[in-house]
């Protein structure tokens, strides 16, 4: 079965981000994924630090919620990131866990 995962970037619980996701992640259901939904803002998901250990031990070495995120994300067949746009971004909360990501994955 497909899995999904929806991560909602707000940090309103609840809000518009986070309703337009869970439709996304319905459509999906709807069509036989299996859904998840990750809101991080009931999550810890610090900045990186460039210190670049991921790179050798495969695992980041700032004890929060990301290893967990991160991990799940691999599962996934399809990743969905939602984000309000502030000051023409993505929410810090959804930058940190995507800047970490791409540390640890290589890229």
């Amino acid at each position: 079965m497909i899995h999904i995962i929806g991560i909602v970037g707000s940090p309103r619980i609840k809000g518009n981000t986070e309703m337009l996701t869970m439709e996304a992640l319905k459509a999906a259901a709807e069509e036989g994924a299996q859904t998840e939904l990750v809101r991080l803002a009931e999550k810890e998901v610090k900045p990186c630090d460039a210190c670049l250990s991921c790179r050798k031990t495969g695992e980041c070495r700032i004890k929060d919620d990301f290893q967990e995120i991160f991990n799940r994300m691999i599962k996934a067949d399809g990743i969905i990131l939602a984000s309000p746009v502030y000051f023409g971004s993505a929410t810090p909360q959804i930058m940190a866990l995507i800047n970490r990501a791409g540390y640890v994955s290589g890229f």
